[in-house]
């Protein structure tokens, strides 16, 4: 795959709903490599921003989408924010597009929308670029570790625990959980990482060895919600007085990341990397 910085103006930012979404659009932007922004969801930043290159649709006119893209000679496209895919019968389609994303809805899991997604774009010969390999100087990776004295038996203890852990995210059940000591207590649902993380946070007082583990899970793709995590986590998992986060190297993007990493040596957090 090209370096991103020999994409210059080539590619098509696909933007759904979140704040890391202007951090992507600005980072794009910097690198001369931001052709268009195409808003999916309300994000008032980027209209404001990037109104000379932001084009509004609605996720069910994807194939008004991909025409406009088409227009515009761009073939390579990266998707950043939450979509909430709708089902297929609320879906513009032409008769072709329906079949083929029946086909895939058949051959593959009905909840797995990122795979029909980014089929159905490559088949309309449109590149979905990788999260990871364009955003790689926001990935965590070993060097950004940062461990409190205190917390050292219980990142011994963790460490121990790598293979458990690796399992659970390889059954494709979360891309996070919560660990009290050896005993996990809590996994990401539907309602996402910080209702987790606040739920377990309102009965504190039962725990006193929190550890927040997150990593990809094994069907997530690299083009389409890679894990994220950013300030807003970071600061629910200070507030409910966490020990130590543990993150999985070159396996989450970090959002803001250099303030991210700033306030962990500032609190009496650990921030561990297997």
């Amino acid at each position: 795959m090209k370096n991103s910085a020999t994409f210059k103006n080539e590619i098509c930012l696909i933007a759904g709903s979140g704040l890391f979404v202007y951090e992507v659009a600005n980072f794009l932007n910097n690198k001369n490599i931001l052709n268009q922004v195409i808003l999916i969801n309300e994000n008032n930043l980027i209209k404001k921003n990037f109104k000379n290159k932001c084009k509004s649709f609605k996720i069910k006119d994807i194939e008004k989408i991909t025409t406009f893209i088409k227009s515009k000679n761009l073939n390579k496209i990266m998707i950043i924010g939450y979509v909430k895919f709708p089902s297929i019968d609320k879906i513009n389609l032409s008769i072709k597009s329906k079949l083929l994303i029946s086909k895939d809805l058949f051959l593959n899991n009905i909840n797995d929308q990122s795979k029909i997604l980014k089929r159905y774009l490559s088949n309309n010969k449109l590149t979905l670029l990788s999260q990871k390999k364009i955003l790689n100087k926001m990935l965590v990776s070993y060097r950004d570790e940062h461990l409190h004295n205190e917390n050292k038996k219980i990142i011994s203890k963790l460490k121990i625990k790598k293979s458990f852990m690796k399992k659970i995210f390889s059954m494709n059940i979360a891309q996070s959980f919560i660990l009290n000591g050896d005993r996990v207590i809590a996994m990401e649902d539907i309602f996402g990482t910080n209702e987790m993380i606040n739920k377990i946070g309102k009965i504190k007082p039962k725990f006193n060895n929190l550890i927040f583990v997150k990593s990809k899970k094994s069907h997530q793709i690299d083009e389409i919600d890679f894990p994220l995590i950013g300030m807003e986590t970071l600061e629910l998992l200070i507030k409910y007085k966490f020990r130590v986060i543990c993150l999985f190297n070159n396996s989450i993007l970090i959002s803001e990341k250099d303030k991210f990493l700033k306030k962990i040596r500032a609190n009496n957090i650990s921030l561990i990397i297997l």
